[in-house]
């Protein structure tokens, strides 16, 4: 049986009322038991809350207590009441997971006290645990010791799955409700199974409510309480509920309990020896362990309690000094309260606590000296000169980006109120911002931006509206409102570092702000600049809701406004929230045609993308919408360098313009937003996609050169998909198809994505995999002055041909398409050509002068004239096979054509392995690409089925057989 230590004057009282001494004898029998047993299921790291700690508050309560009011003003009742309620108050973090369990299935929600609690423990259990979920990364190191935790529903069904982070997650909740919990075992008895225990049953319900209300009074507000005893009892029985001093009671109780700080509390050996997980529980042991004595009685003051402690940091010092700071709280709200309730009574009758104050040697000036720490608070702050020095070199003081960050901070506020609004069902709602630039009646120009977003309440406009390098996204608010149960952001919200409002003042030096909270009776105004040292912030209740901000312009900025192209109107890119810009009362419109929402149909421009993390990612080379290259949340990110913007391209000679979607704020930003910070993860997924959509193309596409009736009908070698389309391409390139492809530089590789050769059984991309797949092929180039309409008559036999209008007239030009060398010169000059070309006799006689030295000596010594006919000169590289071009070919076409070369295509390298395996997955070993739609739908089914979203796009590319 526990035995637990009463006060001598405690003992002697109950000894009065043997009744009374039973009922408190048998209580302590029953729950001396849990408590001595002290093992914490959810708390095996917290102090001392076993018989020890109960003791401890008894006499530290008994210590509290004045002869006189003990004698005189406090009843046996009182006493033994106080007792009950010192073993009910922190009785609840004794629970055990089966008790806890009866908790949360509702075996306790028949006594739920309305005025105190709103919700049921189903209820408040399923909140905290999503709030916990949305735990910042310093809570989460606090409570579990790892910022990566993840936060689960514990598997309450399957008890030996239940971890030790899961008992930390129920054993916060307990510790935040335990004092409710003891109000309610006073009441319905300590959960357990099968059965509660009863606590002090004898007692009539009316008394052992009153004795939960003192056990839970050390855990919420006191005027609360008080406020409780008064709608319960009356007025008028304030001071004396149903014949007890529950106030006084609960002020005992409550400095007893907080002065509990010497280290009896915990076991210094196993403070030693233990690795604490929790932070939390970490710093509470070192806390009591700190504490080097506690002295109420030999000072000079006797209503003051002096404590000596040695922290051995100064993070422990600081805890300390605050642990003090509290505890000085409680005897003066004490007092206070005491005064209220008892200021006009007699001396006797009227109840004291023995002390006032409590002090340390943390105050002295003699240890702070001696320590090797020092002993004060350190926290990274910000001032205005600091301020100063960082706004206009972050966005370079430039206008623009001052705009951007006010036009992000009312797109989020209009995205907050929005969601809000239609939680509550209301489809009127209409976000709406207005950006206007006016010269007024004082004769300064004033930018002018309004939003009827959700707007800001005064905690908002202090601790981050104002605060530099705080984001509201990071609140505990917010993450309640807009972050769902796995943490993730219900809304995009574009503001994550702080900065934003420091940008207004790029604009001008002083800003004037009205704002009102959605649904708030009170709105705000306030003006300030950066070296107002004190903002007043006005009441105004007529504010309309949304935030108003209106900056002077400074007189050397205002012509930036007005620079032709706006480009500071032209940040957003989508439709919602809608906005409207005006310079000097006339309307702006940035883009006529805005970019799609992540949850619209898309446009058949637009394809889209999932990636971890992100909500969508949307891309589209159509030019037609905002035609920028880059945006997030539908705010553009500026960036004109594509390796900053996180983008690889590989083969892909454009990046096409890229959508984000980012409600979780993932997106590797730099401070200024002007560019990525790092790779961006969904390259690769973007990269497969325009992939993708370039061999969908390349299925559907009408290659403009065909065969029929063993006529060539040209028109361009060209594919043009926007991926593979080079601007300015040059005639070097287009002269030199012959060999590049062997080389696997990206750069020389990305030319042969834009070409097709044609041959009598269809076409093949002029690229590495392709003519792979065919060993090797032996094709022919010809330049022409224009592309005849009629047909070109050339029996192509098993070869394939590739057309130019590209005209090859410098000499660089020549000498590159003769050589047709490859980019790197040392692996590949040593290897047989294997060529032919037909240069004009001038062209030739020019460039191969031998008085003047312009094709370099190997090549001429390569160069084998052949013969000479037509006016074109036949040069031999190296062996090449059987010629098709004959007599009558050249003299037909000799004055249309500049340049031929008949040459073969071998292939040593892969090229891109991303483009190589989708090409093996839809055009597979079979490569040759028929002419007719029809037979390519037969060859390539996999592909017409999975890629047909991407070639519906390009739906008026007319089919080859229709044209002929």
């Amino acid at each position: 049986m526990a035995n637990i230590k009463l006060p001598e004057r405690f003992k002697n009282v109950l000894d009065k009322n043997q009744e009374l001494d039973g009922i408190i004898k048998t209580t302590l029998a029953t729950f001396g038991e849990i408590l001595k047993e002290n093992k914490l299921f959810f708390f095996y790291e917290y102090t001392n809350h076993g018989i020890k700690h109960i003791e401890d508050v008894l006499a530290s309560s008994d210590n509290l207590i004045t002869d006189e009011t003990f004698s005189n003003v406090l009843s046996v009742n009182d006493i033994g009441y106080y007792i009950l309620s010192v073993i009910l108050h922190d009785i609840g973090m004794h629970l055990d997971l089966e008790g806890f369990k009866c908790l949360i299935n509702g075996e306790h929600d028949d006594i739920l006290i309305t005025e105190l609690d709103s919700q049921k423990w189903s209820d408040l259990w399923l909140d905290y645990v999503n709030e916990a979920r949305k735990f910042s990364g310093k809570q989460l190191i606090s409570i579990f010791g790892d910022e990566d935790t993840i936060i689960r529903m514990p598997p309450f069904s399957k008890p030996g799955e239940i971890t030790e982070n899961d008992k930390r997650l129920i054993g916060e909740f307990i510790r935040r409700h335990h004092a409710r919990i003891a109000h309610e075992i006073a009441i319905k008895g300590f959960p357990a199974k099968p059965n509660s225990i009863n606590f002090a049953n004898s007692l009539n319900l009316k008394t052992r409510s009153i004795i939960g209300l003192i056990a839970r009074s050390h855990g919420m507000n006191l005027r609360k309480c008080l406020d409780y005893i008064e709608n319960t009892f009356g007025r008028e029985s304030k001071r004396f509920p149903n014949g007890i001093h529950a106030t006084y009671l609960m002020i005992i109780l409550r400095i007893a309990d907080y002065i509990q700080i010497d280290s009896s509390r915990i076991s210094k050996v196993l403070l030693k020896s233990k690795t604490f997980s929790s932070p939390i529980s970490k710093m509470e042991n070192y806390a009591h362990y700190s504490i080097d004595n506690v002295d109420d009685k030999w000072h000079d003051d006797p209503e003051r309690i002096f404590v000596t402690a040695s922290p051995e940091d100064s993070k422990m010092f600081i805890k300390l000094k605050k642990l003090f700071k509290d505890i000085q709280y409680e005897f003066d709200i004490s007092w206070a309260v005491l005064g209220e309730l008892y200021g006009n009574s007699e001396g006797r009758d009227k109840p004291k606590i023995k002390f006032r104050r409590i002090t340390s040697n943390l105050e002295t000036i003699n240890f702070i000296n001696k320590q090797v720490y020092v002993a004060d608070s350190f926290l990274f702050k910000t001032n205005d000169e600091i301020i100063k020095l960082l706004v206009a070199p972050l966005y370079g003081d430039n206008i623009s980006f001052g705009v951007r960050e006010l036009l992000q901070n009312s797109i989020d506020a209009c995205q907050e109120r929005e969601f809000i609004e239609e939680k509550k069902g209301n489809s009127k709602y209409k976000s709406l911002i207005t950006v206007d630039i006016q010269k007024e009646k004082d004769g300064f120009t004033y930018f002018k931006i309004t939003d009827n977003g959700l707007g800001m309440d005064i905690e908002i406009i202090k601790n981050y509206f104002l605060s530099a390098g705080a984001s509201y996204r990071k609140s505990l608010e917010w993450r309640k409102e807009f972050l769902d149960e796995e943490g993730k952001a219900k809304i995009r919200r574009s503001g994550r570092f702080g900065v934003g409002i420091l940008s207004a003042f790029l604009i001008g030096k002083e800003i004037y702000i009205e704002t009102k909270k959605n649904e708030s009776h009170q709105g705000y105004k306030f003006s300030a600049n950066l070296n107002t040292e004190l903002i007043n912030v006005l009441k105004d209740p007529n504010i309309t809701e949304g935030t108003f901000i209106k900056i002077k312009i400074d007189e050397n900025k205002i012509k930036e406004f007005i620079k032709k192209g706006h480009e500071w109107t032209k940040w957003y890119t989508l439709s919602k929230p809608e906005i409207k810009y005006s310079l000097f009362n006339k309307k702006l419109i940035p883009y006529k045609k805005t970019n799609p929402e992540n949850n619209d149909l898309l446009p058949i421009e637009w394809n889209s993308i999932d990636s971890l993390g992100y909500n969508k990612i949307l891309w589209t080379y159509d030019k037609s919408f905002a035609n920028v290259k880059f945006t997030c949340n539908g705010i553009l990110i500026p960036s004109r360098s594509y390796s900053n913007s996180g983008l690889y391209l590989n083969l892909l000679f454009s990046v096409p313009h890229v959508s984000v979607f980012d409600n979780n704020a993932i997106l590797p930003l730099t401070l200024d937003r002007n560019s990525i910070s790092e790779r961006l993860s969904f390259n690769y997924d973007l990269l497969v996609d325009v992939y993708k959509d370039f061999i969908a193309y390349l299925l559907v596409f009408n290659n403009n050169s065909y065969i029929n009736d063993g006529k060539l009908f040209l028109h361009s070698s060209k594919l043009n998909h926007p991926s593979a389309i080079e601007y300015n391409t040059s005639v070097l390139n287009e002269a030199s198809y012959g060999t590049l492809q062997y080389t696997d530089e990206s750069y020389s590789l990305k030319e042969f994505l834009n070409t097709i050769l044609i041959s009598k059984k269809g076409f093949i991309l002029n690229y590495n995999y392709f003519i792979k797949k065919l060993n090797k092929i032996n094709a022919v180039l010809i330049q022409f002055d224009s592309i005849p309409d009629d047909g070109l008559e050339l029996d192509l036999d098993d070869r394939f041909a590739l057309f130019s209008e590209n005209k090859t007239n410098s000499i660089p030009d020549y000498l590159a398409a003769i050589e047709a060398r490859s980019w790197n010169d040392e692996t590949y000059e040593s290897l047989p050509y294997n060529s032919r070309i037909f240069i004009k006799s001038e062209k030739y006689n020019f460039l191969f002068n031998s008085k003047i030295k312009r094709a370099p000596t190997w090549l001429k010594n390569k160069c084998k004239i052949q013969n000479e006919r037509n006016g074109f000169i036949c040069l031999h590289l190296d062996n090449p096979i059987e010629s098709l071009i004959k007599d009558d070919f050249l003299n037909k076409y000799s004055n249309n054509i500049h340049f031929i070369r008949e040459y073969e295509i071998d292939c040593l390298y892969e090229g891109d392995q991303i483009l190589n395996n989708l090409f093996q997955k839809y055009i597979g070993d079979d490569v040759i690409i028929p002419f007719s739609l029809e037979e390519r739908k037969r060859k390539y089914p996999l592909a017409f089925k999975e890629l047909s979203r991407y070639m519906e796009k390009y739906s008026n590319v007319k089919n080859i057989e229709e044209e002929v």
